[in-house]
């Protein structure tokens, strides 16, 4: 039986994933709000809690789908030593469980979820690490697998550099397309205008690289369309922003004077 605690997308996503699982059954969920915990409960047939003195000491495996700053005093309150603990997180170091499990390691899904968006059919690649004996190892593994096609074993190292590269490639992109939606909006138009492109955009590096796949007017060297558009920036943030990529992309730290 598993123990599920977090209500946030992650835990919506794996309790989503375990529902009617006949080897890892979710047997509670837990948050801090109980309603909160029921919703994410109703998903796989478990009991929803917000004490944690009502954990169950029996459950052969506690999945922590927290904040990172709430994992440590999560952990802190749970009354008995668990058999086997994870964390979901992509920069905590499995040892955080050290003074709490006998054995424990990380399921690490890199992957984006929204509670409110569809995530049946995500392709999720979870990066697995775990110091655990052999047969507590070996249920982990099977546990991802029934998480996901795709089980990447690694190390901290890489699971740490994996998360970085990620903030990158999903957290950064997405905050610029939420720059290209404010100017779309200011100008009568709407982002699906532009979802083709960020499609095409990722379709290509199924194919080339980054660095081959690239285009646009900092690529070419244009510098008459980029000071056009600095100019039409009316935010000296964005101005920043697109003065800082065109240094990037065209690989002159000497651009920004150019553009002046």
């Amino acid at each position: 039986m598993v123990c599920l605690l977090g209500s946030g997308n992650v835990a919506t996503w794996i309790a989503g994933r375990l529902r009617g699982s006949s080897d890892f059954p979710v047997r509670q969920v837990y948050s801090r709000h109980l309603d909160h915990a029921q919703v994410v409960a109703d998903l796989c047939g478990a009991e929803a809690l917000d004490d944690l003195s009502k954990l169950d000491p029996n459950c052969r495996i506690f999945i922590f789908a927290l904040s990172d700053d709430a994992l440590p005093k999560v952990l802190s309150q749970i009354p008995f030593k668990m058999p086997l603990a994870v964390h979901t997180a992509g920069s905590i170091p499995q040892e955080i469980f050290a003074p709490y499990a006998d054995y424990f390691g990380v399921l690490y899904p890199l992957q984006t979820f929204s509670k409110t968006a569809d995530m049946s059919a995500l392709k999720v690649p979870l990066c697995v690490e775990t110091g655990a004996a052999d047969d507590q190892a070996d249920m982990l593994m099977k546990l991802a697998s029934e998480l996901s096609d795709i089980v990447r074993p690694m190390d901290s190292g890489q699971r740490f550099y994996a998360h970085l590269a990620s903030v990158f490639a999903c957290n950064f992109s997405n905050a610029m397309c939420q720059v290209a939606d404010d100017i779309l909006r200011q100008h009568d138009l709407d982002i699906e205008l532009i979802l083709p492109l960020m499609e095409q955009t990722v379709h290509k590096l199924y194919e080339l690289s980054p660095k081959e796949a690239q285009t646009g007017p900092a690529r070419r060297g244009d510098l008459a369309v980029m000071r056009k558009h600095l100019e039409a920036l009316p935010d000296e943030r964005w101005r920043e922003i697109y003065r800082m990529m065109s240094d990037f992309i065209i690989g002159k730290d000497s651009l920004n004077a150019d553009l002046q």
